[in-house]
């Protein structure tokens, strides 16, 4: 089967979209690939998967042609191994604070002589071996869509730096986490935010490193776009599901308003 490149759809298109994943249901991720999303994010780090739901998540994109990424716990080269190996073709890689912090996420996805990830041509990621070996690993050094998180007030610090890194892909403002360093926890639309996102949009251009945030809901999405992001994490898949049961329920009730009246 043909995997959904993020990283191709990402070139090809110039922005991507999708949401995260914390339910754990593979029939929700299948949907989201019927609505035409771009990538699910599976969150290993605040829904806590398994690897083995975490598996069964990739599978499901797969056969909905959405791409598949992992937010792995922590920037540690055991956790990045494990998603790569279970087939994820991208990876979000939390709290980077500094160059050294790229530097390791880089390495740790990178086979050598670009990093130091460990290399078994028979996991799934490689068919269980079907692959060829030396296709495995070009196709999973060049496919890999690399997105490290600017979440912390010592980032921006260091921004200038982080982009230089050779080997990822998206600089990725997490305005949640943003705004709580900076003493403003929950206002993600707060003009310092904004002007944060300005900064890692200024830096990250001359390296050709695309931006990305979170949106919640279309007005925050708009915002971002017009600071100039190419990545859009739009929502959660339980978000999403909650919101559309209140829209249906609020018509519901709105046609039984209107038919008591008319009766």
């Amino acid at each position: 089967m043909q995997r959904a490149s993020a990283k191709a759809r990402l070139r090809e298109k110039g922005f991507v979209a999708g949401p995260f994943v914390e339910v754990g249901s593979p029939p929700l991720v299948e949907m989201l690939g019927l609505a035409g999303f771009d990538f699910v994010v599976i969150d290993c780090e605040h829904a806590a998967f398994s690897g083995e739901t975490a598996g069964e998540l990739i599978r499901a994109a797969e056969g909905a042609a959405i791409a598949p990424l992992v937010r792995v716990r922590r920037n540690d080269p055991g956790e990045i191994l494990e998603a790569l190996d279970l087939g994820a073709v991208g990876l979000h890689v939390p709290q980077i604070g500094a160059p050294d912090d790229a530097l390791r996420a880089v390495q740790a996805s990178k086979f050598p002589p670009l990093g130091c990830r460990g290399f078994n041509p028979f996991v799934r990621a490689a068919r269980y071996g079907a692959t060829p070996v030396e296709d495995f690993r070009r196709t999973a050094d060049d496919d890999t869509l690399l997105v490290l998180h600017i979440e912390a007030r010592e980032s921006l610090e260091k921004i200038e730096q982080i982009v230089a890194v050779p080997g990822f892909d998206v600089a990725f403002l997490g305005p949640y986490d943003l705004s709580q360093t900076l003493g403003i926890a929950g206002e993600v639309t707060h003009p310092r935010v904004r002007e944060a996102m300005r900064a890692v949009v200024r830096a990250a251009r001359p390296h050709g490193v695309a931006v990305g945030c979170f949106a919640n809901n279309p007005e925050q999405a708009r915002l971002w776009l017009d600071e100039g992001i190419s990545y859009l994490a739009y929502s959660v898949d339980s978000v999403i599901f909650l919101e559309a049961c209140r829209r249906a329920r609020q018509g519901i009730k709105e046609l039984r308003g209107s038919a008591g009246r008319d009766g």
